[in-house]
């Protein structure tokens, strides 16, 4: 099997930034980048207080929430899995497949693929064969990883939000007992305590099935980490103190959208407009159109016209799927209906899928697979003796593979009919690497800039010109009236 060609540094962190659908490098890189502008924008605007509030919450708990999952998950990779005896590498996907052994998505499927490979894959082979030995024990192990990587790093984040909550209290109540202290007479005696009264009160072995949704959140990691972004949405809502909620709601369905909802279609958008308006399709990953083999396909497409390897097997591959695989178009209802219920099994489409699959390891040598690994559509296995394989311990998405062969051929196509290759790969990188910059850089505008401007003009619009944050300027004015009473009480003893 070919070795996949080097890729630069700089492409490997475009690629990383560009991948919104898997990875949480676009994410840590929006969270720190929005988190800042916030941080900048309310010592500016909102006073020190609220300032360090905002820098507290925003790298505390960007740091639990997006460091939390994958360590945890690598702890019990290293004990618990170890233990066990099984690999934590066979994906979520192959182990809560709903339907038959036959599915190309089933432990089973890739078990007998890579018995079927020979002795070159042999150790991905044994690893497949103990999973489906130990299938519901496996099926425990990997609820057990994400259940408790999620729960403990979902309380973690409660713990961070609520010790905040708690410092802006002791630093208030020493900043309002110390300017008390300079007062030479309490000028003021409450003959109602209730507020005061409300501060006293205060401080008083069956096999698992799984699919669908559920499926999804496990093996995907932006999934699994927008589940325990809920649990920062709904504590922060639930702990928001009044006065702020409506702040607190409006920050949140901001990141929501941005690190979420529309982190996909923005990428669309830009690399549409980088077609639409350059005519230069970046549909591909970064490390793709920076590395040699797609330079050569081009090089070669130029002088034989259609007969390049790469050309060849993409087109291969998408007639051998046909024009769209199942034979039927899915909606947005249906794929929220997949996701929930789990998708129905499709004879035709797994036909298919099997097909293309069949395919990928029967052109192990071609430059395609190279494309296809760069892109993310095919993972790595790496043996004992270093050689990497194709891993069949995670699920193949043939539909992904369609689409990268589409979007190769289209460049590659556009590309030699170019007079400059060299300067039309140069440009194309400029633009999918400027894509990918604004959508970042657009997320935390919105989120870190935008939205705490909109909040802080709220704020100045519903309390008289007052930029504070009316929570703590409540909190300060309730800590005012219990130490003045509590000092008027000691002065009548």
């Amino acid at each position: 099997m070919a070795e996949v060609s080097k890729v630069s540094t700089i492409s490997k962190v475009f690629t990383q930034l560009g991948n919104n659908s898997d990875s949480l490098v676009p994410m840590y890189v929006k969270d720190i980048a929005s988190g800042s502008l916030t941080s900048y924008t309310y010592f500016k605007e909102g006073g020190n207080r609220d300032g360090i509030e905002k820098t507290f919450e925003e790298f505390a708990t960007g740091i639990v929430w997006l460091g939390g999952i994958p360590f945890l998950k690598k702890i019990f990779d290293k004990t618990v899995y170890k233990k066990a005896g099984l690999s934590p590498d066979v994906d979520a996907k192959r182990l809560f497949n709903g339907f038959s052994k036959e599915s190309v998505d089933s432990v089973e499927f890739a078990r007998d693929k890579a018995l079927s490979l020979g002795d070159k894959f042999k150790e991905q082979a044994d690893i497949l064969a103990d999973t489906v030995k130990n299938k519901t024990k496996a099926k425990n192990l990997a609820l057990s990883k994400f259940g408790i990587a999620t729960a403990l790093t979902g309380l973690g984040l409660y713990g961070i939000i609520t010790f905040k909550q708690k410092q802006t209290e002791k630093a208030i109540e020493k900043q309002v007992r110390e300017k008390l202290a300079k007062e030479s007479v309490l000028k003021n005696t409450l003959n109602n305590n209730e507020v005061y009264q409300t501060f006293k009160g205060t401080n008083k072995g069956s096999e698992p099935s799984f699919k669908g949704l559920g499926t999804f959140i496990m093996s995907n990691p932006i999934a699994n980490t927008s589940l325990v972004d809920c649990v920062i949405s709904g504590t922060r809502l639930a702990q928001a103190r009044e006065g702020e909620r409506f702040e607190v709601g409006l920050k949140e369905a901001s990141e929501v959208a941005f690190i979420y909802g529309l982190a996909q279609p923005l990428q669309k958008t830009m690399e549409f407009f980088g077609k639409k308006f350059f005519n230069k399709p970046i549909n591909l990953d970064y490390s793709v159109l920076d590395s040699n083999t797609i330079k050569e396909a081009i090089e070669a497409e130029k002088q034989t016209g259609g007969s390049s390897k790469l050309m060849q097997d993409a087109k291969a591959l998408v007639e051998i799927m046909g024009e769209q695989t199942g034979g039927q178009k899915t909606g947005m209802v249906e794929k929220l209906k997949t996701l929930v219920k789990g998708e129905k099994f499709n004879k035709e489409a797994n036909a298919t899928a099997k097909k293309a699959i069949d395919f990928v390891f029967d052109n192990q040598d071609s430059p395609l697979i190279d494309v296809f690994k760069k892109s993310g559509n095919l993972s790595v296995f790496k043996t004992k003796e270093g050689v990497e394989q194709i891993s069949l311990l995670s699920s193949i998405d043939a539909n992904k593979l369609k689409a990268t062969a589409k979007n190769t051929m289209e460049i590659v196509e556009n590309a030699a009919k170019s007079g400059d290759i060299n300067k039309y790969l140069k440009q194309t990188k400029i633009l999918k690497g400027a894509a990918i910059v604004a959508n970042i850089g657009i997320s935390a505008v919105m989120m870190g800039y935008l939205q705490p401007k909109l909040n802080l003009f709220l704020r100045k619009k519903f309390n008289n010109g007052d930029n504070t944050n009316p929570a703590i300027a409540e909190l300060t004015k309730q800590y005012e009236q219990k130490l003045a009473f509590e000092g008027s009480e000691n002065k009548k003893s």
